[in-house]
C-alpha cells in the first residue's frame, strides 16, 4: 500500500512541475515579449496576440497538453519498457483439479522459447534426477536397440539399476559397459 501512494505522491508532483512550468512560461511571455529586442520580439507578440484570442486559446492548450501527455507517456515507456507481455497458461485434460487458479498462468516480458521434445535419454535422465524412476524406466523401455547400447544410455541404467537396488542387473550392465568401452573405436 505504501508504494501505491508512494506512486501517486510522485505522480501528482510531476503534474504540479509541468503546471508550474508552464505557468512560468505563459506569464514571463505573456509580460515579457515587449522587452525583446527586435524580430524575436515582433514575432513572441503575434504568436501571444494569436494564442490568447478566445478560440485559439482552448485549442493551443489543449494541443500543448496532449503534447505533454505523448511525451511522457513515452518517456514512461522508454523507462519502463514495452507493454507488451507472453501468457502461458495450462489446460487440457491433466490439469489437476486441485491446481489453484493462479499456478495455471504465467506472464513473461520475453517471447517463450519454442518448443523442443526431448529426446528419450533426456527424459529419462530428468525423471531419474526427480527420483521418479518407474516414469525414468518407462523412457528407457521406448528405446529402440541402438540408443540402449549407447554409453550414456548404459550409465543411466546402471545408476537407475543401483538406486532400485537391482544388483543382477548392475553387474550385466557394468560387463555391457566395459565391452563397450575396450570394443573398437
Amino acid at each position: 500500500m505504501k508504494r501505491i501512494r508512494d506512486e501517486r505522491v510522485k505522480q501528482v508532483a510531476v503534474g504540479a512541475v509541468i503546471l508550474l512550468g508552464l505557468t512560468v512560461v505563459v506569464v514571463s511571455l505573456l509580460t515579457g515579449w515587449r522587452y525583446m529586442p527586435g524580430f524575436l520580439g515582433e514575432w513572441i507578440g503575434t504568436m501571444m496576440g494569436i494564442i490568447t484570442t478566445p478560440f485559439f486559446m482552448e485549442a493551443s492548450f489543449a494541443i500543448l497538453g496532449l503534447v505533454i501527455v505523448i511525451l511522457l507517456n513515452h518517456w514512461r515507456m522508454t523507462k519502463d519498457g514495452e507493454e507488451l507481455v507472453y501468457l502461458e497458461q495450462v489446460t487440457g485434460p491433466d490439469v489437476p483439479a486441485n491446481l489453484p487458479d493462479h499456478a495455471k498462468w504465467a506472464v513473461y516480458r520475453e517471447p517463450p522459447l519454442d518448443v523442443v521434445e526431448p529426446s528419450l535419454l533426456a527424459q529419462a535422465e530428468g525423471a531419474y534426477a526427480i527420483g521418479d524412476y518407474s516414469a525414468a524406466t518407462e523412457w528407457i523401455g521406448a528405446m529402440d536397440h541402438d540408443e540402449l547400447k549407447q554409453t550414456t544410455t548404459l550409465r543411466l541404467r546402471v545408476e537407475l539399476a543401483k538406486a532400485t537396488g537391482r544388483t543382477d542387473l548392475v553387474e550385466m550392465l557394468e560387463n555391457e559397459l566395459q565391452q563397450t568401452h575396450s570394443g573398437p573405436i
